[in-house]
Protein backbone atom coordinates (compact mmCIF):
# COMPACT_ATOMS: atom_id res chain seq x y z
CA UNK A 1 0.00 0.00 0.00
CA UNK A 2 1.34 3.46 -0.79
CA UNK A 3 2.47 5.22 2.37
CA UNK A 4 5.06 7.59 3.79
CA UNK A 5 7.81 4.96 3.84
CA UNK A 6 7.16 3.98 0.24
CA UNK A 7 7.33 7.65 -0.71
CA UNK A 8 10.61 8.52 0.97
CA UNK A 9 12.30 5.31 -0.14
CA UNK A 10 11.29 5.84 -3.77
CA UNK A 11 12.20 9.51 -3.71
CA UNK A 12 15.71 8.84 -2.44
CA UNK A 13 16.22 5.87 -4.77
CA UNK A 14 15.06 7.75 -7.87
CA UNK A 15 16.88 10.97 -7.01
CA UNK A 16 20.17 9.18 -6.31
CA UNK A 17 19.80 7.13 -9.50
CA UNK A 18 19.12 10.29 -11.50
CA UNK A 19 22.06 12.12 -9.96
CA UNK A 20 24.34 9.17 -10.73
CA UNK A 21 23.47 9.40 -14.42
CA UNK A 22 20.98 6.55 -14.80
CA UNK A 23 18.84 6.95 -17.88
CA UNK A 24 16.13 4.44 -16.99
CA UNK A 25 14.21 4.64 -13.73
CA UNK A 26 11.45 2.14 -13.05
CA UNK A 27 8.91 3.29 -10.52
CA UNK A 28 5.42 3.91 -11.87
CA UNK A 29 3.00 2.04 -9.64
CA UNK A 30 5.45 -0.40 -8.15
CA UNK A 31 5.19 -1.32 -4.49
CA UNK A 32 7.14 -3.73 -2.30
CA UNK A 33 10.42 -3.95 -4.17
CA UNK A 34 8.82 -3.71 -7.64
CA UNK A 35 6.93 -6.97 -7.01
CA UNK A 36 3.42 -5.53 -7.00
CA UNK A 37 1.51 -2.70 -8.66
CA UNK A 38 -0.86 -0.16 -7.15
CA UNK A 39 -2.74 2.27 -9.40
CA UNK A 40 -2.83 5.04 -6.76
CA UNK A 41 0.93 4.63 -6.35
CA UNK A 42 1.27 5.16 -10.12
CA UNK A 43 -0.30 8.62 -9.72
CA UNK A 44 2.04 9.45 -6.84
CA UNK A 45 4.99 8.12 -8.83
CA UNK A 46 4.04 10.32 -11.77
CA UNK A 47 4.38 13.34 -9.49
CA UNK A 48 7.65 11.99 -8.11
CA UNK A 49 9.03 11.48 -11.63
CA UNK A 50 7.97 15.01 -12.57
CA UNK A 51 9.63 16.54 -9.52
CA UNK A 52 12.86 14.59 -9.91
CA UNK A 53 12.88 15.29 -13.64
CA UNK A 54 12.45 19.01 -13.02
CA UNK A 55 15.23 18.91 -10.41
CA UNK A 56 17.52 17.09 -12.85
CA UNK A 57 16.93 19.74 -15.53
CA UNK A 58 18.66 22.21 -13.27
CA UNK A 59 18.32 25.97 -13.27
CA UNK A 60 19.44 27.96 -16.24
CA UNK A 61 21.75 30.80 -15.28
CA UNK A 62 21.91 33.39 -18.03
CA UNK A 63 21.03 36.99 -18.73
CA UNK A 64 17.33 36.17 -19.24
CA UNK A 65 16.90 34.05 -16.12
CA UNK A 66 18.91 36.30 -13.82
CA UNK A 67 16.87 39.35 -14.91
CA UNK A 68 19.42 41.81 -13.55
CA UNK A 69 17.85 44.63 -15.60
CA UNK A 70 14.47 43.91 -14.03
CA UNK A 71 15.96 43.81 -10.54
CA UNK A 72 17.55 47.20 -11.15
CA UNK A 73 14.27 48.55 -12.56
CA UNK A 74 12.08 47.33 -9.67
CA UNK A 75 14.63 48.12 -7.02
CA UNK A 76 15.06 46.92 -3.46
CA UNK A 77 12.37 46.58 -0.79
CA UNK A 78 9.48 47.14 -1.28
CA UNK A 79 10.20 45.98 -4.85
CA UNK A 80 7.34 43.95 -6.30
CA UNK A 81 7.95 41.41 -9.06
CA UNK A 82 4.69 39.44 -9.18
CA UNK A 83 3.06 41.83 -11.65
CA UNK A 84 5.98 41.67 -14.08
CA UNK A 85 5.77 39.77 -17.37
CA UNK A 86 9.17 38.16 -16.69
CA UNK A 87 7.88 36.68 -13.44
CA UNK A 88 4.70 35.37 -15.06
CA UNK A 89 6.78 33.73 -17.80
CA UNK A 90 9.43 32.13 -15.61
CA UNK A 91 7.47 31.00 -12.56
CA UNK A 92 5.54 28.53 -14.73
CA UNK A 93 8.74 27.17 -16.25
CA UNK A 94 10.78 26.98 -13.06
CA UNK A 95 8.46 24.95 -10.88
CA UNK A 96 6.73 21.62 -10.95
CA UNK A 97 3.20 21.46 -9.59
CA UNK A 98 2.28 17.92 -8.57
CA UNK A 99 -1.26 16.70 -9.22
CA UNK A 100 -1.64 14.67 -6.01
CA UNK A 101 -0.42 17.28 -3.57
CA UNK A 102 -2.26 19.72 -1.40
CA UNK A 103 -1.37 23.37 -1.93
CA UNK A 104 -3.90 24.91 0.46
CA UNK A 105 -3.08 26.95 3.53
CA UNK A 106 -3.50 25.10 6.81
CA UNK A 107 -6.85 26.78 7.62
CA UNK A 108 -8.13 26.03 4.09
CA UNK A 109 -6.98 22.43 4.41
CA UNK A 110 -8.80 22.07 7.74
CA UNK A 111 -11.99 23.59 6.31
CA UNK A 112 -12.00 21.39 3.20
CA UNK A 113 -11.78 18.06 4.98
CA UNK A 114 -8.03 17.53 5.57
CA UNK A 115 -7.50 15.41 2.48
CA UNK A 116 -4.19 13.57 2.22
CA UNK A 117 -2.12 13.09 -0.92
CA UNK A 118 -3.48 9.54 -1.18
CA UNK A 119 -6.99 11.01 -1.42
CA UNK A 120 -5.92 13.37 -4.22
CA UNK A 121 -4.10 10.54 -6.01
CA UNK A 122 -7.14 8.26 -5.77
CA UNK A 123 -9.38 11.02 -7.18
CA UNK A 124 -6.93 11.58 -10.04
CA UNK A 125 -6.79 7.85 -10.77
CA UNK A 126 -10.60 7.65 -10.84
CA UNK A 127 -10.74 10.68 -13.16
CA UNK A 128 -8.25 9.09 -15.55
CA UNK A 129 -10.12 5.79 -15.58
CA UNK A 130 -13.45 7.54 -16.17
CA UNK A 131 -12.24 9.72 -19.04
CA UNK A 132 -9.57 7.65 -20.80
CA UNK A 133 -10.29 6.85 -24.43
CA UNK A 134 -7.77 4.31 -25.76
CA UNK A 135 -6.59 4.58 -29.34
CA UNK A 136 -7.88 1.49 -31.14
CA UNK A 137 -5.35 -0.93 -32.55
CA UNK A 138 -5.28 -1.54 -36.27
CA UNK A 139 -6.22 -5.00 -37.51
CA UNK A 140 -2.53 -5.69 -38.19
CA UNK A 141 -1.59 -4.66 -34.65
CA UNK A 142 -4.33 -6.89 -33.21
CA UNK A 143 -2.96 -9.82 -35.22
CA UNK A 144 0.59 -9.11 -34.00
CA UNK A 145 -0.57 -9.01 -30.38
CA UNK A 146 -2.49 -12.25 -30.84
CA UNK A 147 0.62 -13.95 -32.33
CA UNK A 148 2.70 -12.88 -29.33
CA UNK A 149 0.03 -14.08 -26.89
CA UNK A 150 -0.31 -17.38 -28.75
CA UNK A 151 3.45 -17.96 -28.60
CA UNK A 152 3.44 -17.18 -24.88
CA UNK A 153 0.52 -19.52 -24.23
CA UNK A 154 2.23 -22.36 -26.12
CA UNK A 155 5.49 -21.76 -24.24
CA UNK A 156 3.81 -21.73 -20.82
CA UNK A 157 1.62 -24.70 -21.73
CA UNK A 158 4.71 -26.69 -22.77
CA UNK A 159 6.37 -25.79 -19.46
CA UNK A 160 3.15 -26.89 -17.73
CA UNK A 161 2.72 -23.44 -16.20
CA UNK A 162 -0.78 -23.16 -17.68
CA UNK A 163 -3.17 -25.92 -16.65
CA UNK A 164 -5.55 -27.73 -18.98
CA UNK A 165 -8.43 -25.96 -17.23
CA UNK A 166 -6.86 -22.57 -17.88
CA UNK A 167 -6.35 -23.50 -21.53
CA UNK A 168 -9.98 -24.58 -21.77
CA UNK A 169 -11.08 -21.22 -20.34
CA UNK A 170 -8.82 -19.46 -22.84
CA UNK A 171 -10.21 -21.45 -25.77
CA UNK A 172 -13.76 -20.69 -24.64
CA UNK A 173 -13.03 -16.97 -24.33
CA UNK A 174 -11.68 -16.94 -27.89
CA UNK A 175 -15.18 -17.86 -29.09
CA UNK A 176 -16.62 -14.74 -27.45
CA UNK A 177 -17.78 -11.96 -29.77
CA UNK A 178 -15.65 -9.42 -27.93
CA UNK A 179 -12.39 -11.40 -27.95
CA UNK A 180 -9.67 -10.22 -27.82
CA UNK A 181 -10.20 -6.47 -27.96
CA UNK A 182 -13.94 -5.98 -27.62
Amino acid sequence: MPDYQCGYEKTLRVLVAGLSGANLLLLHGSVHGELTYHSVQAILDDDLAGMVGRFMEGVGVNRETLAVDLIEEVGPIPGYFLNKEHTRKWWKLEQFVPKAADRLTYPEWMQTGKKACLDYAKERMEEILATYKPTPLTHSQEEDVEKILDEARKYYRKKELISEGEMATYRESMKSSNYPFG
